[in-house]
């Protein structure tokens, strides 16, 4: 079956919603090899995805996975599609901390690095979080504390069956685009950095198709997926009428100058760990800390936390300056000792 959408992608063909979904699941229930899985994804890369295939993928990835179940309306995740080749600090990461430090929960979905040098996973582990919660534990953490992390391995078993072609293949995929998209606690809103506006325009079109009430798509003018301060962020914004607005927000936007891009760079997990330190815990007010401050304040936005941004930036800086938002690290890092 997987040879038939191979065929008709290679041929230029888009698959339908049903076709995406049913491929997806050829290669989630382990039914293709390797060269099959790598060409099917190189077919899609060359052809490029639609919104429909999108989707359709999406609802197969979340049909397969394992799910911890939440009762929480105002839930969000914060996270990018990776692959920018930045080598930016983990923003995202960051900023899932002072965002659930205003009060607003966090179900943080992840992985080890694949296309990056550090992957949200990878630097959770260096800061002594426990990152192979169970379900139950997450789901625990959620309530107790405000913010879980998800490790996609062990919520999407099935990704196991990609999982070593995309690591040969070392270049962005169709997964990049689906990971933030499944996460496991079925977050309806999302705060999600893409690496060029092409991918947001195409994943504002997918979530059409999705249940979810309001997503935030951001990407620097320079492809970074995230509000680097760097240059002029463009926003795509989806609520759940399938209203999209297009908008652009300048670092003064947040009260805040454009930034030196070096700043922010991190060639490997300690100095991740270090920028991200030096923000939560030591509260310095570095470029790094302007950069946390926006990305936090946007995801509030997107929270509903407050429809101004000034009142976002403003809860932003208070979670750091406060402490709380490192409380919220310390709080999680305790907690996941007693799984260890």
């Amino acid at each position: 079956m997987i040879k038939e959408y191979i065929e008709k992608i290679a041929s230029g063909m888009n698959l339908t919603i049903e076709e995406a979904y049913n491929a997806m699941n050829h290669i989630m229930e382990g039914s293709c090899n390797n060269s099959q899985i790598a060409g099917f994804l190189l077919a899609l890369k060359t052809k490029g995805e639609t919104a429909e295939e999108i989707a359709g993928f999406v609802k197969a990835m979340r049909n397969k996975s394992i799910k911890i179940n939440t009762e929480y309306e105002n839930l969000i995740d914060v996270c990018g599609t990776g692959g920018d080749g930045s080598n930016t600090f983990n923003i995202s990461t960051a900023a899932a901390f002072v965002v659930a430090g205003c009060g607003i929960r966090v179900a943080k979905h992840g992985n080890k690095s694949i296309s990056s040098k550090c992957g949200s996973a990878d630097i959770l582990n260096y800061l002594g979080i426990n990152i192979n919660l169970s379900p139950e534990a997450a789901r625990e953490a959620l309530e107790k504390i405000g913010i879980t992390f998800l490790f996609a391995p062990k919520y999407h078993p099935a990704m196991k069956y990609a999982a070593e072609v995309r690591r040969e293949l070392e270049v962005r995929t169709v997964f990049n685009i689906l990971g933030p998209l499944t996460n496991p606690a079925s977050t309806k809103k999302q705060l999600i950095g893409t690496f060029n506006t092409k991918t947001a325009e195409l994943m504002s079109q997918a979530v059409r198709y999705l249940d979810m009430k309001k997503v935030c798509f951001v990407c620097t003018s320079d492809n970074l997926d995230e509000i680097s301060l760097t240059e002029t962020t463009k926003v795509i914004e989806y609520d759940q009428n399938s209203t999209i607005k297009k908008y652009e927000i300048k670092p003064e936007s947040f009260g805040y100058k454009i930034i030196d891009k070096s700043n922010i760079i991190s060639n490997s997990v300690e100095k991740n760990a270090e920028i991200i330190l030096s923000v939560l815990r030591d509260k310095v007010k570095n470029d790094a800390f302007f950069v946390v401050s926006a990305n936090a304040a946007m995801a509030l936005y997107t929270a509903e936390y407050s429809n101004d941004l000034n009142e976002c930036i403003k809860a932003a800086e208070e979670s750091i300056l406060s402490g709380k938002a490192y409380e919220k690290l310390i709080s999680l890092k305790s907690f996941g000792e007693q799984f260890a």
